[in-house]
């Protein structure tokens, strides 16, 4: 039987940040296979609809990076304008010919 490797995988926060009105975090990490960078956005309760949960995500498989590396990624995502950051990750990785998928994706959570 296969041992799950949990925790052997890094997590790094680019920016987080809570107002009156929601949590605001992006974050780059990797899986087994794939590294994700996500902007969330968790509203309060009574702000924006509540309940509803938004993250804004770019996932590349590991075997599609062509060289790129999970702290090279980081490095760049750091040194460009948290603004721009979607935009230009995306940019930087059409210039590569890198495989990537990018989406929008809400969920509701009844706690809020």
């Amino acid at each position: 039987m296969q041992q799950l490797e949990l925790f052997d995988y890094r997590r790094d926060y680019l920016f987080d940040s809570n107002n009156q009105i929601a949590h605001y975090y992006d974050i780059l990490k990797e899986t087994e296979d794939t590294i994700s960078y996500a902007e969330h956005i968790e509203p309060k309760k009574g702000y924006a609809i509540a309940g509803m949960e938004y993250e804004e995500y770019i996932d590349v498989k590991k075997d599609r990076l062509k060289g790129l590396t999970y702290d090279q990624i980081f490095t760049y995502l750091k040194n460009v304008k948290k603004e721009d950051r979607l935009e230009k990750y995306k940019a930087l990785l059409k210039f590569r010919n890198i495989p990537f998928e990018a989406n929008l994706f809400t969920w509701n959570n009844d706690d809020l």
